[in-house]
């Protein structure tokens, strides 16, 4: 195999060499016919006699994965990245605010076909040569006896027919890291994300059908240039290359670490408003990574506030907060990708391949409020700059407070010129509990009018499903461990990474990726987006340095309040008739709950009312602070405690919102339990629809 690849890279060499003398000379480039040049690219063709067999394989993908400085590389054969899913069909312009928000991601598909009397519903399709670089689907066990059936190169049977969660669960044909269960813990199987990162390459065509109707699903694909010539997967070469891809998986399958501790920096105390500067030694080079080590653990404000500024050949390239260039956000959590470590110790490692011709730069800059110390450790090595070398790009968005309604698409960064993107991540803050995550991923390359990758939910995009994620860590997606577990409460702060390998993708002239902001909650959310790009000598992005950004505080928020007793956990001693009672976990547009949930009483008129029971751990007098609910349909109610009246308050609002502390009076309570009812009396003249509801979150005894 060695043989062929290297004639491969002699045939390009020689083309593009040729392309270089041809457009070197104005006058000959111009007289050169269409008819001239196919004839020399031909005559060079029939000249690599040492050329034989295929040029994509499985087994020419897998040691591209294995490459981990290749992505610096412009593609040594040009291909499309393209993407099928399972979006809503709605969607057909970007223009049309009525339909392009659209959330039925589910059960769609191309069309159906009949095979052998039974129906088939076709999900991926492509004439021409290519490969399937990613999948991922939610993992639903109702349905487990759905099969997924490939049909290669016009083929009339399937070459693959198995249930298709089995094969994203790893338990048919291909086995982990390239099939992936984006959970935490071993043996869950369903109720959670799956991805799947084996190449599955086809020289003419390539169709996928399911035998029942879809959920979910994603599928991204390579489109080569029509006559490229590829090894179709079958079974028998999935053998041939299990030991080599075994081999692959067992190094991705690990965070990575610098292997010594030589050529750090002393300790470094970076003060605010100041800087520091690693020197780089001169080009052509590359940088292998990066480490920082600190003296203590960064908080979160710090991890934002001091930016890593990159510089290649006298072009800014890199500007980003520390937290989220090495992947953990605001947080020093463990976590690891391909090409990023941090560890318990808050220890954060880069492995980007970042080469240069002539010079690159490294600062770090404190625009904080506290000093921060560390030692920095730089790897480089010499690196053969050349055609197709790109400069590596790391370019930082955030933007607080972010509206969730209207709906809207989020640009993480339009790039012009030609480049690869190749990953990027997003740091979420929600003062709500509900889930913010519905928006899907529209990315266009090269100046499309409709994106060619357009998917069905922000974690569909970051490879895992139904908001159902703590923590976990793989090459190619991410999340170190967020603020609250389970999947009713996702206030505060989410990190998600996406690492793109084979799944990269290439564009000549441009690309722009919007993210949706589509949240369950009317709230007022914060995004901050890192892209990683690597691109040709004068690529340029809309992403510029934002120093007021790094330095702004961070919003605050809490998971509870201290002393609360949940009025959802309360016993319900007793309601008015007619009054439904239930719990609700989003919807609030400022503010939280204290244990992201709150008891909902319907009440629909005057005189109705609800009493719950709650525990008093010792005998004396009390401040009863009970904390609400305000809304637009909310009613004035009358507070009680023990039969002795406290107040009237009334609830409206013209949003959801956290009512605050409201203090009801002080009461005598014996040890035990006391009682507390809520009356609807009234309603503000501004409520509206049912106006008499009421929303309690907890009261605290004081």
């Amino acid at each position: 195999m060695a043989v062929i690849l290297a004639s491969q890279f002699k045939l390009i060499s020689r083309i593009e060499a040729t392309r270089q003398i041809l457009r070197s000379s104005t006058n000959i480039y111009r007289s050169f016919t269409l008819r001239a040049m196919i004839s020399l690219v031909c005559g060079l063709l029939l000249a690599n006699r040492s050329f034989v067999g295929p040029l994509v394989s499985t087994q020419s993908l897998l040691r591209e994965i294995a490459d981990i400085s290749g992505i610096a590389k412009l593609p040594a054969i040009g291909y499309r990245q393209l993407h099928a899913s399972s979006y809503d069909r709605a969607q057909t312009d970007p223009n049309n605010s009525k339909t392009w928000f659209a959330n039925a991601d589910y059960g769609q598909f191309i069309r159906t076909e009949q095979q052998a009397g039974k129906t088939e519903w076709v999900v991926m399709e492509h004439h021409g040569p290519g490969a399937i670089t990613h999948i991922w689907t939610p993992l639903l066990g109702e349905k487990d006896k759905m099969l997924v059936r490939f049909y290669f190169d016009g083929a009339s049977q399937p070459s693959i027919e198995v249930p298709f969660n089995d094969l994203m669960r790893g338990k048919s044909l291909i086995k982990g890291p390239y099939a992936f269960i984006s959970w935490p813990d071993k043996g869950v199987e369903s109720g959670v994300g799956s991805d799947l990162y084996y190449p599955i390459p086809f020289a003419k065509s390539c169709k996928v059908t399911m035998t029942e109707v879809p959920f979910y699903y994603s599928f991204d694909y390579r489109a080569y240039p029509k006559g490229t010539p590829v090894e179709t997967f079958t079974r028998s070469n999935l053998d041939r290359d299990a030991k080599e891809a075994s081999t692959i998986g067992e190094r991705l399958n690990h965070p990575r670490f610098l292997s010594g501790s030589r050529g750090g920096s002393d300790l470094v105390t970076v003060r605010p408003g100041g800087e520091y500067i690693y020197p780089l030694t001169g080009g052509p080079r590359m940088v292998d990574a990066i480490e920082m080590r600190f003296d203590k653990l960064p908080d979160l404000q710090e991890l934002r506030s001091n930016v890593i500024e990159m510089s290649f050949d006298g072009e800014q390239a890199v500007w980003c907060p520390i937290g989220e260039f090495f992947g953990s956000g605001v947080h020093s959590r463990p976590v690891w990708d391909r090409y990023r470590t941090v560890l318990n110790n808050g220890q954060m490692s880069s492995f980007w391949p970042m080469p240069f011709a002539h010079s690159g730069s490294l600062r770090f800059h404190n625009f904080g409020k506290t000093p921060i110390a560390f030692r920095v450790y730089v790897e480089s090595r010499a690196w053969q700059w050349d055609a197709q070398s790109m400069h590596f790009h790391a370019t930082w968005r955030n933007q607080y407070p972010l509206a969730t309604r209207p709906m809207s698409d989020w640009n993480y960064l339009t790039a012009t010129g030609k480049g690869v993107y190749v990953g990027d991540t997003l740091t979420v803050f929600s003062p709500a509990a509900g889930w913010y995550g519905e928006g899907d991923e529209r990315i266009y390359v090269d100046r499309e009018k409709f994106p060619s990758h357009l998917g069905t939910g922000t974690e569909d995009y970051y490879g895992y499903a139904w908001g159902m994620a703590e923590h976990f860590s793989s090459p190619f997606i991410a999340m170190p461990a967020r603020d609250l577990k389970g999947r009713e409460n996702w206030m505060g702060y989410t990190t998600t990474s996406r690492i793109r390998g084979l799944d990269a993708i290439p564009f000549d002239q441009s690309l722009k990726f919007d993210m949706e902001i589509w949240d369950w909650a009317d709230c007022k959310v914060g995004y901050s987006a890192t892209s990683f790009w690597y691109a040709r000598p004068g690529a340029t992005s809309n992403r510029q340095p934002s120093p007021k950004e790094a330095a702004a505080l961070l919003p605050e928020w809490s998971a509870g309040i201290k002393g609360a007793i949940e009025c959802e956990t309360m016993k319900l001693l007793s309601h008015s008739e007619g009054v439904e009672i239930s719990t609700q976990s989003a919807g609030l547009t400022e503010g939280s709950w204290s244990g992201g949930m709150q008891l909902f009483a319907q009440c629909t008129k005057p005189g109705q009312s609800v009493h719950l029971q709650f525990p008093v751990k010792k005998s004396g007098r009390y401040h009863v602070i009970v904390y609400a609910t305000k809304s637009y349909d909310y009613g004035i109610v009358r507070f009680s405690i023990n039969g002795k009246t406290g107040k009237n308050v009334d609830l409206w609002s013209e949003k959801p919102i956290a009512s605050g502390p409201i203090d009801l009076g002080a009461f005598d309570l014996i040890q035990g339990a006391a009682e507390i009812a809520v009356e609807a009396v009234g309603s503000n003249p501004k409520s509206r629809s049912a106006r008499y509801y009421i929303g309690l979150d907890c009261l605290v005894l004081k």
